[in-house]
């Protein structure tokens, strides 16, 4: 009697986990989403989830074993009856039903791939499936990112890493996720000093602003046939050759 009370209690447990893991890897996103944005549900990530329902299903069936052991007589007794029968025919027609997309399964399955799918129209921008497995280095490399770019814009904003960290290292080193690292990489480098009067400030001024070397900055004016002293002010170098401050920024950036 003892035995049956444990097992009991141990069953009730088991199944109550069963039951709660069961219903959020149902509704939780695909795991290129849940990896890359850090996906997690009470303090939970998608490999944890996933770990607590294996788990528990593989400590749930010792308990029914141990329950069947204690029981052998009975069951053995019900397993030669039409009930038994019907049982089995019932979890044949479940299991077929799954395997093979059948109504009214079918929409149970769909409406989980319905409900993965939705997290996707959150407009996450995923560059590429488990790109958070991907170094700084390499991510740059395979989307055409200046690797200098990357490495000013994580140092702005005071991200801890080494370009052979993977994205989802650098973005648990530094709690946040690698959606946000990888949005922190790809944004562009904008010149200081953009705002308004940005056409009253010399050539030498925007380069030193953003420390590029002022003969760098007037080789590749050159290479736009555009002709340029230091102290000439970026209105009086756009407007004579029909272009505008905005313009000769462009240039500089694009070979930054």
């Amino acid at each position: 009697m003892k035995q049956r009370k444990w097992i009991d209690l141990l069953l009730f447990y088991s199944t109550v986990i069963i039951i709660i893991s069961g219903i959020v890897l149902y509704i939780m996103p695909h795991g290129r989403v849940a990896y890359f944005t850090g996906w997690s549900f009470l303090g939970l990530d998608k490999d944890n989830w996933g770990d607590l329902h294996v788990i528990f299903g593989l400590f749930m069936a010792v308990v029914i074993i141990w329950h069947i052991v204690l029981n052998w007589k009975t069951m053995k007794k019900y397993l030669f009856q039409k009930e038994s029968l019907i049982a089995l025919a019932i979890t044949t027609v479940i299991s077929l039903g799954a395997i093979f997309s059948i109504q009214p399964f079918k929409s149970i399955i769909d409406l989980e791939e319905n409900i993965k799918n939705s997290w996707e129209e959150a407009k996450v921008d995923i560059p590429m499936a488990h790109a958070e497995l991907l170094s700084v280095s390499e991510i740059c490399q395979k989307l055409n990112i200046p690797l200098k770019q990357a490495t000013t814009n994580l140092k702005n904003a005071k991200i801890k890493f080494d370009t052979n960290q993977k994205l989802k290292t650098i973005a648990k080193n530094n709690n946040t996720t690698p959606n946000k690292i990888y949005e922190i990489i790809k944004k562009p480098i904008f010149f200081q000093g953009m705002g308004s009067g940005l056409g009253k400030k010399t050539l030498k001024q925007v380069c030193n602003e953003n420390n590029i070397e002022i003969k760098k900055c007037l080789k590749i004016l050159k290479k736009h046939n555009i002709e340029a002293k230091p102290n000439q002010t970026l209105k009086e170098i756009a407007f004579p050759n029909n272009l505008t401050p905005i313009d000769i920024i462009n240039f500089l950036r694009s070979k930054r």
